[in-house]
């Protein structure tokens, strides 16, 4: 006896016979992002009709699929399906179709795909601003010096500046957490997020990424230092702070 369950995933475009294989590869990464689990999660078959796609996942992981497939238009969805939801929805819009997720006879996921309302792209609106991240190259022969700054997500911000005296600082702080002002060029796109076109740097400063304990642990290393005498020198911070 097979101990697994089936997902069928049903897209209204093509069919089994004429769906270019290259497609149906990029709707089956995406749903297999989507119910993650991947070591327990199986491609069955295709079935006949519109495109049906048989899923197979083993009993002891079925739970963990239908939660997520449960929470996936949550706004506390895990980031992992939400975002394989967004890319299923944007392939079914370009194929002018829709989708939906069943489990035995019960449809459990609906995508609207082709049917779903996005909101209007918005902007540009240039708007000042602060980013935190980590310098990872500086460079440029003309009067705009480009600067490249990943944020703590691994988010990459293209920023410039005409000044070269802040280009040259920037360099000297290659790899090290920065926040950087400046003002920067915004729009919303059709997902509703927002993406940032361009960012004119206007300054910076380090951001010391050390911890409070490091801190403490460094300045009780100073020879001659209070600090070395206490047993809890952050509970005597705490409370220097609160006077």
């Amino acid at each position: 006896m097979d101990d697994s369950a089936e997902f069928d995933f049903r897209i209204t475009a093509y069919s089994p016979e004429t769906i270019p294989m290259e497609r149906l590869a990029k709707y089956m990464a995406e749903l297999a992002a989507m119910m993650g689990n991947t070591a327990h999660v199986h491609f069955g078959k295709l079935k006949k009709g519109s495109t049906r796609l048989c899923v197979r996942v083993e009993q002891e992981d079925v739970p963990k699929v239908s939660q997520r497939i449960a929470v996936a238009n949550r706004a506390d969805a895990p980031a992992d399906v939400s975002k394989a939801v967004r890319n299923i929805n944007s392939l079914l819009r370009e194929d002018g179709a829709r989708g939906f997720i069943k489990q035995g006879n019960a449809q459990v996921f609906k995508f609207p795909g082709a049917d779903e309302q996005l909101p209007k792209r918005i902007g540009p609106i240039k708007e000042a601003g602060v980013l935190d991240g980590e310098i990872v190259r500086v460079g440029g022969k003309d009067k705009t010096i480009h600067i490249l700054l990943v944020g703590p997500d691994g988010q990459e911000y293209k920023l410039v500046t005409t000044s070269r005296d802040v280009a040259k600082s920037m360099a000297n702080h290659l790899y090290t957490p920065v926040r950087v002002t400046g003002t920067g060029t915004w729009s919303r796109n059709e997902d509703g997020d927002w993406e940032l076109d361009s960012f004119s740097v206007q300054g910076f400063d380090a951001i010391d990424d050390r911890s409070l304990i490091e801190a403490f642990a460094a300045l009780q290393a100073v020879e001659g230092s209070h600090w070395k005498q206490m047993e809890d020198p952050l509970a005597t911070w705490q409370e220097l702070r609160s006077n």
